[in-house]
């Protein structure tokens, strides 16, 4: 049997002539992050490869990955023998990833950038991790025309959403059981845009670093007048409505019974700036219908 190193080493022969042609002159930048890819392509910085491309397209799909980029492989695992043929001038890995990716130093330059905030908001900490980036890609240009275009959708947002000021609002992904589910707090990038738009988000509980918890469905009665937003993921969603629609519990929280339940696009909770903007058009969107909370 094949070992992976050895599939890898093929596959990487495989296409090398092809990857030494297709970014001669520009600055070559490797992204092992998904935030950072998304960055990367919003301010027209194309990475010279990326980590786990499939991951990407179905997590962050917006900006899309070329058709033709070049896929390392897993986030912690990659191809080091390709890394090393594609000779990048820097190499940007989120800091949780260090452990596992020490071996890229001695490829290129790499900066180790965090993927959460400590000690400020998400939208802040997405704020200055653009600039940096940006920075680091010569594109604070566009940078500052990408935040400037956040910034203004955002306050758009809150306009819109003036009759539905301080209403709670649950904000979550199925589990495919139909028994719990994956919650997103302030400390999480749509938990810090739904506050920012003039909402409440109904979780106070506790979460993790990135801001999310995973909690069971018969604690959304905690907030009985909640609005339940949840991303739609595909056929995923679709097994955990089934089994959700056989729910006890589940049909007789408060939002249920009310029809306060709404499925949005999936956005990756704690991607860059463009799912900031994504993120905000869609809430708005979204409680368009919802009639005007109650002071």
């Amino acid at each position: 049997m094949l070992s992976r190193r050895t599939v890898l080493a093929a596959g990487t022969a495989a296409f090398m002539p092809a990857v030494a042609l297709a970014r001669e002159g520009d600055l070559r930048i490797v992204s092992m992050d998904l935030s950072f890819t998304e960055m990367l392509l919003a301010l027209g910085a194309r990475p010279t490869a990326i980590a786990n491309v499939p991951l990407y397209q179905r997590l962050v799909s917006v900006p899309a990955a070329p058709a033709d980029a070049v896929d390392l492989g897993p986030l912690t695992e990659p191809n080091l023998e390709l890394l090393q043929y594609l000779k990048p001038d820097l190499i940007l890995a989120a800091s949780w990833q260090a452990s596992a990716l020490a071996p890229l130093e001695r490829i290129a330059p790499v900066h180790w950038l965090p993927t959460f905030a400590r000690g400020q908001g998400p939208l802040d900490f997405t704020r200055d991790l653009l600039a940096r980036i940006a920075g680091l890609a010569g594109r604070e240009a566009q940078a500052a025309a990408l935040q400037g275009e956040a910034d203004a959708v955002l306050a758009e947002a809150k306009e819109r959403l003036r009759a539905q000021a301080g209403r709670p609002v649950y904000l979550l992904r199925f589990a495919e059981d139909g028994r719990r589910t994956a919650i997103f707090g302030g400390a999480s990038m749509v938990g810090d845009v739904l506050v920012r738009a003039g909402l409440r988000n109904a979780f106070a509980g506790r979460a993790n670093i990135w801001g999310t918890a995973s909690i069971g469905i018969e604690r959304l009665v905690e907030a009985p007048e909640a609005v339940v937003i949840h991303f739609e993921r595909g056929a995923e969603t679709a097994r955990a409505m089934r089994r959700l629609a056989e729910s006890p519990i589940w049909n007789a929280l408060p939002a249920v019974r009310a029809g306060r339940v709404l499925g949005m696009p999936v956005i990756y909770p704690n991607g860059g700036t463009v799912s900031v903007t994504r993120f905000a058009r869609q809430l708005a969107a979204v409680l368009a219908g919802v009639p005007a909370a109650h002071g």
